[in-house]
């Protein structure tokens, strides 16, 4: 049985990529200290007491996400982060992905 290796050149270029891909997904995906957060569901069960739960946790409901059960609110990320133990996901809510007109254009 034989393994394939990557060439050195090849490893190189793949752990760039991860690296790269790593840190794109630590900027986008990681809720501010304070504002808006896009809070999306991982099972049925989350998508039934996301609106309590948030809310339970200080946040303020702001809209609906383009995401099928998801919200966006108004809250702390230390508050809203216990919410992953319920399949709650908190992100980074960027106007393009919440549903909100990009740069004030309707």
């Amino acid at each position: 049985m034989r393994i394939w290796l990557p060439s050195s050149r090849g490893a190189v270029l793949l752990a760039q990529l991860a690296i790269i891909l790593l840190g794109l997904a630590l900027f986008y995906g990681n809720p501010p200290a304070q504002g808006r957060i896009l809070l999306i569901p991982m099972t049925a069960g989350a998508r039934a007491h996301l609106v309590p739960d948030a809310v339970a946790h200080g946040a303020r409901l702001v809209a609906s996400g383009r995401l099928p059960g998801s919200m966006v609110v108004e809250g702390q990320r230390d508050a809203l982060l216990p919410l992953l133990r319920g399949g709650i996901l908190p992100l980074r809510a960027f106007a393009a992905a919440c549903g909100e007109p990009v740069g004030g254009l309707a």
